[in-house]
């Protein structure tokens, strides 16, 4: 409370009824999809919130158009908005929020004009015709609309999310959605076509249009080994101090967020050979080695959580774990990371385990180790570096890393974390580098990559003006 208490007092003197800008506090956001049904807890909720807000702003909530939603959504004295994407029926939209709101506006306060996307699926698109014949129902029944996303730009770092339907699905570092501006705030067909229908029901602003910006294509950048992730003065320069436990702490009690844990423990000796290695729960993906060479891959979202080992004695078994995103949405909230049981070799449960973090929030260590011959191979996973100048007299403009030939990885660029990156699995194939993370000319500019399993025989990247999401309908054009 003491939190909610430092946030709302910043909050009031912003209120509408205050003379600031804001009409609207939302209590919940479709607390109706979950499975508790608590009416005490939205209760509660309410009379914390108008507490602060009392008559200066409109408390409000959001939950799905349909009465199973509303049922548990709609708390008693707080103003009911629903959501509801393309193709949706509108009227049995909004009569479902009229069965249990029978006054005040109609708000659709989440109208989706396209969709996220998950790792290793197609990109998802939403058609403009869809969406601009359901915002012209929504408008025609004089109702107010919020477009989620209007425009959806990037999960730098390691901030994409996921989501849980019959599997985990970890999301794209581009969360671009398929929205009306694209990543980079560019407009696109879809934007002008829903400015149209606007425009039958409200004036428009006389201001100026959105333009494409500009991009740069700043060409082949060669990437040159630095160190391999599991080699001692790696986890001395980038990890965490190590910790030692007899089983497997969580990415949570080692008090690391995000990034990857290296787990490591040594084969027994009394192992039959091939051995089952077994891991029966993985929060998200990991890599196994025996004496840092590759065996294997497991994986939640494929439900991957064996590996058969031909292990020698006193051999050192490593599981690398990566976080791929934090499920935000649904029962499955709270979700932890790193290995969640016992791991076991042939029915043995192993222990003894020394913990390594690699959160990557800094890698200034590694700006400052010397590079290798591009003849000299590395085992992965491994960190390349590469630099490159920005044309003399020209501006640092948007552009985008493309990384085709790479396998998987997190890309750097001046010490800014883009994203993951991922072409083998797509959709998407390059990350948006915004301008402001490049330094003009004659400054050098840095590029690193961890690539944790597989390299192009070039060992290279390029920077190129177009965008590559996966996505066959990608146009800025203005239509």
């Amino acid at each position: 409370m003491s939190w909610l208490n430092s946030l709302m007092t910043l909050v009031q003197p912003q209120l509408y009824g205050n003379g600031g800008p804001i009409i609207l506090v939302q209590v919940e956001n479709e607390y109706g999809s979950y499975y508790a049904c608590d009416y005490d807890h939205t209760s509660w909720l309410r009379d914390q919130f108008s507490s602060y807000v009392g008559t200066d702003a409109v408390l409000f909530t959001t939950d799905g158009a349909g009465d199973s939603y509303l049922q548990c959504g709609k708390i008693d004295g707080v103003f009911a908005t629903v959501d509801f994407g393309s193709g949706t029926n509108v009227s049995a939209a909004f009569h479902a929020m009229r069965n249990h709101q029978a006054h005040g506006p109609l708000v659709n306060n989440e109208f989706y004009p396209g969709w996220l996307s998950h790792w290793d699926e197609a990109y998802q698109t939403v058609g403009t015709n869809q969406v601009t014949k359901t915002l012209d129902e929504i408008l025609a029944a004089n109702a107010s609309v919020n477009l989620y996303m209007f425009f959806g730009g990037t999960n730098f770092g390691f901030m994409s999310g996921a989501n849980y339907g019959s599997k985990y699905e970890p999301q794209l570092t581009s969360y671009d959605y398929d929205a009306p501006l694209t990543e980079a705030g560019d407009p696109t067909g879809k934007y002008f076509a829903i400015r149209e229908v606007v425009g039958r029901y409200l004036p428009l602003p006389d201001l100026a249009l959105p333009e494409t910006t500009a991009k740069g294509e700043y060409g082949v950048v060669s990437m040159f080994p630095v160190a391999s992730l599991l080699e001692d003065e790696v986890k001395s320069g980038l990890g965490t101090p190590t910790v030692i436990e007899k089983y497997p702490l969580t990415f949570e009690t080692l008090g690391q967020s995000y990034g990857f844990v290296l787990y490591e423990t040594m084969v027994p000796s009394d192992i039959g050979d091939p051995s089952l290695l077994d891991v029966k729960t993985i929060g998200d993906r990991a890599l196994v080695f025996l004496d840092k060479v590759l065996k294997g891959v497991l994986s939640r979202s494929r439900n991957i959580t064996t590996l058969s080992l031909i292990t020698k004695d006193n051999q050192t078994l490593q599981i690398l774990v990566e976080n791929q995103g934090r499920i935000n949405y649904g029962s499955k909230i709270n979700d932890t990371k790193g290995l969640l049981s016992n791991v076991t070799l042939d029915g043995s449960k192993l222990t003894q385990w020394n913990m390594t973090g690699f959160p990557l929030s800094s890698i200034s260590w590694l700006q400052e180790q010397n590079t290798k011959n591009l003849s000299e191979t590395l085992l992965l996973p491994a960190f390349y570096r590469g630099e490159f100048q920005l044309p003399e007299n020209n501006l640092t403009l948007d552009t985008y890393l493309d990384p085709t030939g790479w396998d998987k990885g997190v890309a750097f660029i001046n010490g800014y974390n883009l994203g993951r990156y991922w072409p083998r699995a797509g959709p998407q194939v390059t990350l948006y580098v915004p301008g402001s993370f490049l330094r003009p000319y004659p400054e050098t500019n840095t590029i690193v990559l961890l690539e944790l399993e597989g390299t192009p025989s070039n060992l290279q990247v390029k920077f190129v003006s177009e965008p590559n999401l996966g996505n066959t309908n990608y146009s800025t054009q203005n239509v």
